[in-house]
């Protein structure tokens, strides 16, 4: 391996110094006793500068390899610290699901509202016979005049049982005609009567008895103040859950259970009606003052005209008796 050049330098001086002053001595020859001992100094100078020389050289080589050494370890370093805050590559992931739309319920058309109640025979007043003029020019003398002046008692009919016709009660006529139109009435006595249809007994329509408090529909299932209504079942089937949203928001008239809610726009349809024809629906309220108590301003049921209706399906739900709305619906 050939020396540094400062080394070279080195290794000159040394041998030139050297030269200098074994010339300086003069030319040595054998005869000279000191002769001898000069060639050894000089020897050991020259063998001492080679060995210097040598030592300076295996250093410096030594320093050489450990720079590159602590270069290669730098370098290592350098790469392991590149490969650990080298980013690692995005996994690709499926995009999200898009939400699913909200399906709107299905528009059935706009219907006109009507109300019925459980009518009460108490609640009807009877009108009394008109007085009857004579046949005849005959009149009343003044004695009489109190007689004449007396009407007779109102007309009374008698509600039969269907298919038996056996007597249910005797009632005024006027009772019995609302109770005809209404659908189901209470008599003086508690009793409470659904109509059963046309019959060919002494007075038709005929009646039964029934123990359901507010009585049954024609699908057989209880009657629900402001959560029946009655139909057309060529239009809506029997059944079905009906969404009103005219209805929501409003305070039903009455007491708990029944009434004192907010409506949430909810009914089924569980009654038909001899009246109901088409996009009519007939919602029962119970009873009569909660039908007044259902009218708008001046009284009037105007409000309940025209009137959009939607399916319920997806809105409303049945459990039992009670039908409301479905948890987390629109």
């Amino acid at each position: 391996m050939a020396r540094p050049r400062f080394v070279q330098f080195f290794f000159a001086g040394v041998v030139a110094t050297s030269g200098s002053r074994l010339n300086s001595i003069g030319p040595v020859t054998r005869s000279d006793p000191d002769s001898a001992r000069y060639g050894f100094v000089g020897g050991a100078v020259k063998a001492g500068a080679n060995f210097l020389a040598d030592l300076i050289d295996r250093i410096v080589n030594g320093i050489r390899g450990m720079a590159l050494t602590g270069a290669a370890m730098v370098g290592c370093s350098s790469g392991a610290s590149e490969l650990e805050v080298k980013p690692q590559p995005a996994v690709s992931t499926a995009p999200a699901p898009a939400p699913p739309k909200a399906v709107e319920p299905k528009a059935l058309g706009k219907f006109s509202i009507t109300f019925y109640y459980v009518i009460g025979e108490e609640e009807v007043v009877a009108k009394k016979k008109p007085k009857l003029e004579p046949a005849n020019d005959n009149h009343a003398e003044a004695g009489d005049a109190e007689l004449a002046a007396v009407t007779a008692p109102p007309e009374r009919v008698t509600l039969y049982q269907g298919k038996s016709c056996q007597p249910i009660a005797e009632v005024s006529r006027e009772f019995a005609s609302q109770l005809a139109l209404q659908g189901t009435g209470k008599l003086r006595d508690g009793r409470v009567l659904n109509v059963w249809g046309n019959c060919n007994c002494e007075h038709s329509p005929c009646f039964k008895v029934t123990a359901a408090q507010w009585g049954t529909g024609g699908s057989g299932r209880q009657l629900q103040p402001f959560r029946t209504v009655a139909v057309d079942p060529k239009v809506i089937k029997l059944g079905s859950l009906l969404h009103i949203p005219l209805l929501e928001g409003k305070v039903m008239p009455g007491r708990a259970p029944w009434g004192g809610y907010v409506h949430d726009g909810c009914v089924v349809a569980d009654d038909v009606g001899g009246g109901i024809r088409g996009k009519q629906l007939d919602l029962f309220v119970g009873r009569k003052g909660w039908f007044l108590g259902m009218s708008g301003s001046g009284g009037s049921h105007a409000w309940a005209r025209h009137v959009p209706v939607f399916d319920g399906t997806r809105i409303c739900e049945r459990k039992g008796r009670k039908v409301t709305r479905r948890a987390g619906s629109i």
